[in-house]
């Protein structure tokens, strides 16, 4: 279902709610998705992005620190993890639900159940949880910063102040003169989820990461069919599929883990600010938060996106002194280092 995760699923009953469970052992296959190892987020996507660059004489110092910490995150075991609320999404949503959850006694819970694993929870930011990353901190779970992310608040609906950007606006009006027809994936049959499959591969694994969830049409067909994910695509004059866009929702956020379009069309059609405008409105239509994730920073910037950093809060006071010991260190230079270059190179 999504090739390049390896993991144990189970399922977690607070009593108020049932969410899904991730374990993993720290022995599985290098370069595991980051949806569900830690390694591969904070060293894996480094190595990555320097090859990237294609300058090897500017680049080897970074390659070597990169390596060095990749061979600590391994010895630490740091992959060796249960996170809680993992949907295997970039971004994992947190319903108001949680505010009722005992998470003491669910810590304790857990520390039972995996004493060699860390415990933690992705994809939290002070505008939405807050009060659930405090709780945490409070009991004990150390503060990883991952990325920072952009959040278009919606909750306004049709006055939300990022509709009065400009270049909203013009994405609007893009959308409305549109050749493309604008279809639900309830009208999608097993070949377009093929083609579905297909631009989501060219944007998100060919242009961005390898690293990146590779979602099958499968997975994004079962998750159509049953409920929790809700797909629009746009559908040519001639009937073809050139791009998509899927959403994860709750009560109070959407999110977009699953965006493609046909990189080979010419930029001035325009379809990923078509696909951002059609998620832009289903928040102001919702009156919500659109979580619309990492990357792309200016495009974001200009139509209203707000920048927060996002953390993953992880457990770890009951693992041996040396595992403890990466975990904090990861936390401090990530807080001292990390977030303020985030900030300031505008990421």
């Amino acid at each position: 279902m999504i090739g390049n995760v390896k993991t144990r699923m189970a399922l977690l009953d607070t009593a108020s709610q049932q969410v899904p469970v991730s374990i993993t052992d720290g022995i599985e296959p290098e370069r595991n998705c980051y949806v569900v190892s830690m390694r591969t987020a904070y060293s894996g996507y480094a190595l990555e992005e320097l090859k990237r660059l294609h300058r090897p004489l500017l680049t080897w110092p970074l390659k070597v620190l990169a390596k060095g910490a990749d061979r600590l995150f391994q010895a630490a075991k740091i992959d060796k993890l249960v996170l809680i609320n993992n949907w295997l999404l970039s971004t994992n949503l947190y319903s108001p639900g949680w505010d009722n959850t005992d998470l003491g006694a669910l810590t304790d819970m857990l520390r039972r159940e995996f004493p060699d694993h860390g415990i933690g929870f992705r994809s939290l930011n002070d505008f939405s949880n807050q009060g659930l990353r405090e709780r945490l901190g409070g009991l004990g779970f150390l503060s990883i910063p991952s990325r920072q992310i952009y959040l278009f608040d919606g909750q306004a609906g049709p006055q939300s102040p990022f509709t009065r950007h400009h270049s909203t606006r013009i994405d609007a009006s893009l959308l409305r003169r549109s050749p493309y027809t604008v279809v639900t994936g309830a009208e999608l049959n097993a070949a377009e989820f093929e083609r579905i499959e297909h631009l989501y591969n060219l944007l998100y694994l060919k242009k961005y990461s390898s690293l990146n969830p590779q979602y099958s049409a499968h997975w994004m067909e079962c998750g159509q069919r049953d409920g929790w994910l809700e797909l629009r695509a746009l559908r040519n004059v001639q009937g073809r599929i050139d791009g998509v866009v899927g959403w994860f929702t709750n009560s109070v956020i959407v999110s977009a883990p699953v965006v493609g379009y046909d990189t080979s069309l010419p930029q001035k059609i325009g379809l990923y600010r078509q696909l951002t405008q059609l998620s832009l409105q289903e928040a102001a239509k919702r009156q919500q938060v659109l979580n619309f994730s990492a990357g792309a920073a200016d495009f974001k910037r200009v139509r209203g996106g707000q920048p927060r950093i996002e953390y993953s809060l992880i457990y770890v006071d009951h693992l041996p002194w040396g595992r403890r010991f990466v975990w904090k260190l990861l936390s401090m230079l990530l807080h001292r280092i990390g977030v303020p270059l985030m900030r300031k190179l505008k990421l």
